[in-house]
This record gives C-alpha cells, sequence and structure tokens, in this order.
C-alpha cells in the first residue's frame, strides 16, 4: 500500500481506539429508558396499584434504624467462590473468587464483590412504601439447608424470607424470595444492585451499571446517573460490572420493568421492579458474581455473554478469542498466543495485501496522467470525476481494488483490539522478562517506544505518491502520536501492535521485492 492509504488507516485506527476510549466506554444514556425529569417522592402504601405505562415512582431511601437481634454469618462454597451471608437485610455480604486477586503480588488481597460494587453489601429488597423502609434496616434469622441457606424475617406487618441454593460445581445462586403482607400491600417491590465510581479509579470508566432489554444490552456509567429512569419494558437482567468482572441479578420466570436511580456521591443503583397484585409476591432470581469468562457467564445465564463490550466487531470477536484461547491451550502463554494469532492473521490476510499492493502499483503509473487531468478539470468536478474513471478504465484499474482488501481487513484487526481490551483471560496474564501482566500498561515504555521505531522503519519501505505537505508531517508525526497513545494502553494491545509492525516490515519487504517495487522512488508513467 502507499503511505497515502498507510496513513488513512493509521488515523482510521487513532481515530478508533481515542473514540471508544473517551466517547463510547463512557456513554451513558441508554437508548431505550425514557428519563424522568426528577425523582418523584416515594408513594404511600395505601396508593393505587399503578397502571400500565405510567412511570414508577423512586424506590424509597431507608432511614437509619437498629436490629436488636445477634448477628449471624455463614459461607456457602460456589465454583466462583466463596458466598459470604449474614442476617441483615442485604441477599450478599460478600464472595470472594477463586483464582483471582487485585495485584500480581502473592499477598495481594483477592476479588470480592468491591471490585465491582464497593459496598459492603449487596442484592436489596425494597418497597415503594415509606411505611415498610425500616425493613431495609432488619436483621433475620439464618440457617443452612442442605443445598445452602434460608433468611426469615416477620413482624405485625409482613413476613419475608429468601431460600438460597448453591453448590460448589455452580457458578451461580438460585435465589428465591417470598414477602407476605399482613397490612396494606405496597404496589412494587425492588430487587436493587449499586455500582459506585470512584474518581481517582483508574478503571471507573469501566464500571457501568447494565441492563438487558429488547435483545440488546444497555449500559451506564454509575456516576452518571442524576436523575430516576423508569425502563418501561421487560429487563431480564440487571448487572454491575468492571471490565473484568460482574455481578448479575438474573430474572427467572417473569418480567420485572428496571429502574435507575442515584444513590449518593458517584454512585447509581439499577432495580428489577415487580408489580405487586394482591398480599403476596414471589421473586425467583438467578444471581452471579465472578469473571466475565464467556463459558463460566454462559453457565447462568446465556445472554450474559454480551456483557463483555467487544463494540461494533462482535461477529469477528469470539473466533479471534477462540483462537487465542486455542494457541494459550497449546503453548501456556498469553504473550506466545498472541504473538502467534497476530501472524496467523498476516498470513491469512497476505493474499488481500498482495492485490491491494499490486493494485497500488498500477495505480502508481498512471499518477502523472491523473495529476495532468485534475489540472485541466480543477474548477469542473464532475467532469474531473468523468475523466479520471475514464482513465483508469482505459488502463484496466479499478478504483476500489485498492481500497477494498484494506477494507476488508481493517475489521479482523479492530476486533482483535477490543478482545485484547476486554478479555479476562488476559488478566494479569504474565508474558516474559518485564513484562508480568498483559493487562496493565508497559511498565518501562520499552514496548510502545519499539512500536514507533518500527513504525517509522514501515513508512521508510512504504511506496510514495503525491501527497501535500499538511499529509506529509501528519505520516511522519504518526508513530510517535500512535507510540504516545500505547503508552497508558495494556501491553497485550502494545504487543499485538508490535508485533503486527514487525510482520508488516518483513511482508512488505517480500512484496517490494516480488512486485518490483522501489520505496519512494517516482512513479514509472504509464504509456498512452
Amino acid at each position: 500500500m502507499d503511505r497515502r492509504t498507510l496513513l488513512a488507516i493509521t488515523l482510521s485506527f487513532a481515530i478508533f481506539v481515542l473514540w471508544q476510549k473517551f466517547y463510547l466506554e463512557p456513554m451513558t444514556t441508554p437508548r431505550n429508558a425514557p428519563v424522568a425529569t426528577q425523582a418523584v417522592p416515594p408513594p404511600s402504601a395505601s396508593a393505587p396499584q399503578l397502571p400500565t405505562g405510567q412511570g414508577i415512582q423512586a424506590a424509597p431511601e431507608v432511614p437509619k434504624s437498629s436490629a436488636d437481634r445477634p448477628h449471624q454469618e455463614l459461607t456457602l462454597e460456589s465454583g466462583t467462590g466463596k458466598v459470604l451471608l449474614n442476617n441483615g437485610a442485604y441477599l450478599l455480604s460478600g464472595w470472594d473468587l477463586k483464582g483471582y486477586r487485585l495485584g500480581i503480588a502473592a499477598d495481594t488481597a483477592g476479588v470480592d464483590l468491591r471490585a465491582v460494587t464497593h459496598q459492603d453489601g449487596e442484592v436489596l429488597l425494597g418497597f415503594d412504601a415509606p411505611s415498610l423502609a425500616y425493613l431495609n434496616q432488619q436483621k433475620g434469622d439464618l440457617t443452612t439447608t442442605p443445598q445452602g441457606a434460608v433468611w426469615s424475617y416477620e413482624d405485625a406487618n409482613v413476613s419475608l424470607r429468601r431460600e438460597i441454593q448453591t453448590g460448589a460445581d455452580q457458578n451461580f445462586l438460585d435465589v428465591k424470595i417470598e414477602a407476605k403482607f399482613k397490612t396494606a400491600a405496597p404496589r412494587f417491590a425492588f430487587v436493587s444492585i449499586n455500582s459506585q465510581s470512584i474518581a481517582d479509579d483508574p478503571e471507573a470508566v469501566d464500571r457501568q451499571l447494565l441492563y438487558w432489554t429488547k435483545q440488546d444490552i444497555e449500559r451506564v456509567q454509575a456516576s452518571d446517573v442524576k436523575e430516576v429512569q423508569d425502563v418501561q419494558t421487560p429487563v431480564k437482567y440487571i448487572g454491575a460490572a468492571s471490565r473484568y468482572f460482574l455481578l448479575a441479578v438474573v430474572s427467572q420466570g417473569l418480567d420485572p420493568r428496571g429502574l435507575l436511580q442515584p444513590a449518593g456521591s458517584g454512585a447509581g443503583r439499577m432495580s428489577l421492579a415487580y408489580p405487586i397484585s394482591g398480599d403476596t409476591i414471589s421473586i425467583p432470581l438467578r444471581v452471579y458474581f465472578g469473571p466475565k469468562e464467556l463459558e463460566t457467564m454462559r453457565s447462568a445465564e446465556p445472554l450474559l455473554d454480551h456483557t463483555v463490550d467487544f463494540g461494533w466487531f462482535t461477529a469477528f470477536a469470539y473466533p479471534l478469542l477462540k483462537l487465542l484461547k486455542w494457541f494459550y491451550k497449546y503453548v501456556e502463554n498469553y504473550g506466545i498466543a498472541i504473538i502467534l494469532l497476530t501472524l496467523l492473521l498476516k498470513i491469512v490476510t497476505y493474499p488481500l495485501t498482495y492485490k491491494s499492493m499490486k493494485s497500488m502499483k498500477d495505480m502508481a503509473k498512471i499518477q502523472p496522467q491523473l495529476q495532468r487531468v485534475r489540472e485541466k478539470y480543477k474548477d469542473d468536478k464532475e467532469a474531473l470525476n468523468r475523466e479520471m474513471l475514464t482513465l483508469m478504465r482505459s488502463h484496466g484499474y479499478n478504483p476500489m481494488a485498492g481500497c477494498l482488501p484494506i477494507l476488508i481487513q481493517m475489521p479482523i484487526f479492530f476486533a482483535l483490539y477490543r478482545v485484547l481490551y476486554s478479555s479476562i483471560e488476559l488478566y494479569h496474564a504474565p508474558f516474559a522478562l518485564w513484562i508480568l501482566d498483559l493487562s496493565s500498561k508497559d511498565p518501562y515504555y520499552v514496548t510502545p517506544v519499539l512500536l514507533s521505531a518500527t513504525m517509522f522503519i514501515q513508512q521508510s519501505l512504504t511506496p510514495t505518491t503525491a501527497m501535500d505537505p499538511t499529509q506529509a508531517k501528519m505520516m511522519k508525526m504518526m508513530p510517535l502520536i500512535f507510540g504516545a497513545m500505547m503508552f497508558a494502553l495494556p501491553s497485550g494491545l502494545t504487543l499485538y501492535m508490535l508485533v503486527n509492525a514487525i510482520a508488516s516490515i518483513a511482508q512488505q519487504l517480500v512484496l517490494n521485492k516480488k512486485l518490483g517495487i522501489t520505496p519512494n522512488a517516482a512513479p514509472t508513467p504509464a504509456k498512452g
């Protein structure tokens, strides 16, 4: 490819990286959720049932209260780790994951619920009746069962019960929540989770609340939830996620609506909203907390795999991830697997690159004639386009022949970028020498510097076509800009870009020799 095409591709990739980093990931407004102009005060317990289509009011904020019952704790073993329960109002007091730590050192604390939510407890049952707000501060009785545990609470107003089942070979909890109201029943029951964005957290942009509705997933950054948002369509699941971990509550057999609302400074709350008919309600749920590893999440709910954000290129990303894991199965090093996958893609796309280079060489032969046509018809765009097409056709050149092979390759390489950025497989995965964590930036910035150097070499081997001074300056600056962009990105991504650049240099040398291309040489005019 010539330098003009290389510049276009490089700029496209740079724009893609910057756009997804600073626009796509922080994008917060769900597409399908009508937004209330302000939070509505909680309704009274005696209010009539909410008609279909009317907006849900905010789940009640709970006042502080004390409970005299003794504190109880219990631990259950699940497939993803230890589930911590107590007899408080929250379903979960913790969930320590197996095999994952917050850092690469052996003495680093393990990953628990705070990796996603920064809360001491999660999954809370609430009602839209202020008279029942005190329930969220009450302690119940916690007992063990052969399958898990049972929590229960009863007073003069209400009887509550939740059954929890799991097992060492089960990556989720099966939960059944039941409520029986002895006085006036509320209109809605809410099952809520929280997620908090911390301003100085380097991964804050990846901390999101999310939910599935209408065959699509919606994401919102928790710190940007400023007002109540009523999702007036059935919601399959809600979740709180970081880049690599997920807490999800999946509705089983019912079609609740969704509710987003602020939950304090920098925090948001996402709820499943269940209408109550009569004086009882039974809510079956499945709760998952663990890595955003596709097969593990699918064991709890197939649709959870959409919580891994591969962007527009999901169709390409899934097979690329499978290939990456296949290489890892044999080499047991994700750094080497990235190198092998990158080289495989260069080999597979070589015919497209060859076709593009050959087309560019043919195009270079008629550049002098094209320039004369541009000068002759510079004031008549319609005539200019017509004459340029006529000239190209007369020499057997298809204008799309040079661009189409490159355009076909771009989704593949963009998809691989998203795979390497988002996949849990690279979390704290070592490569070699100083790169001990492929999900973190290169600590000594060696690979970004090498990437800039290889891009300069690649430029020197690339054929030159007519380029205005502004384009030429941009072309010279691109290796430095690209290298600087990689300083803060995961080293696994930088390794991929570096190997791709080195392979491209080797490929360019082969094609230059095969096609008789001399870099930076003036094109040989075509006859006629």
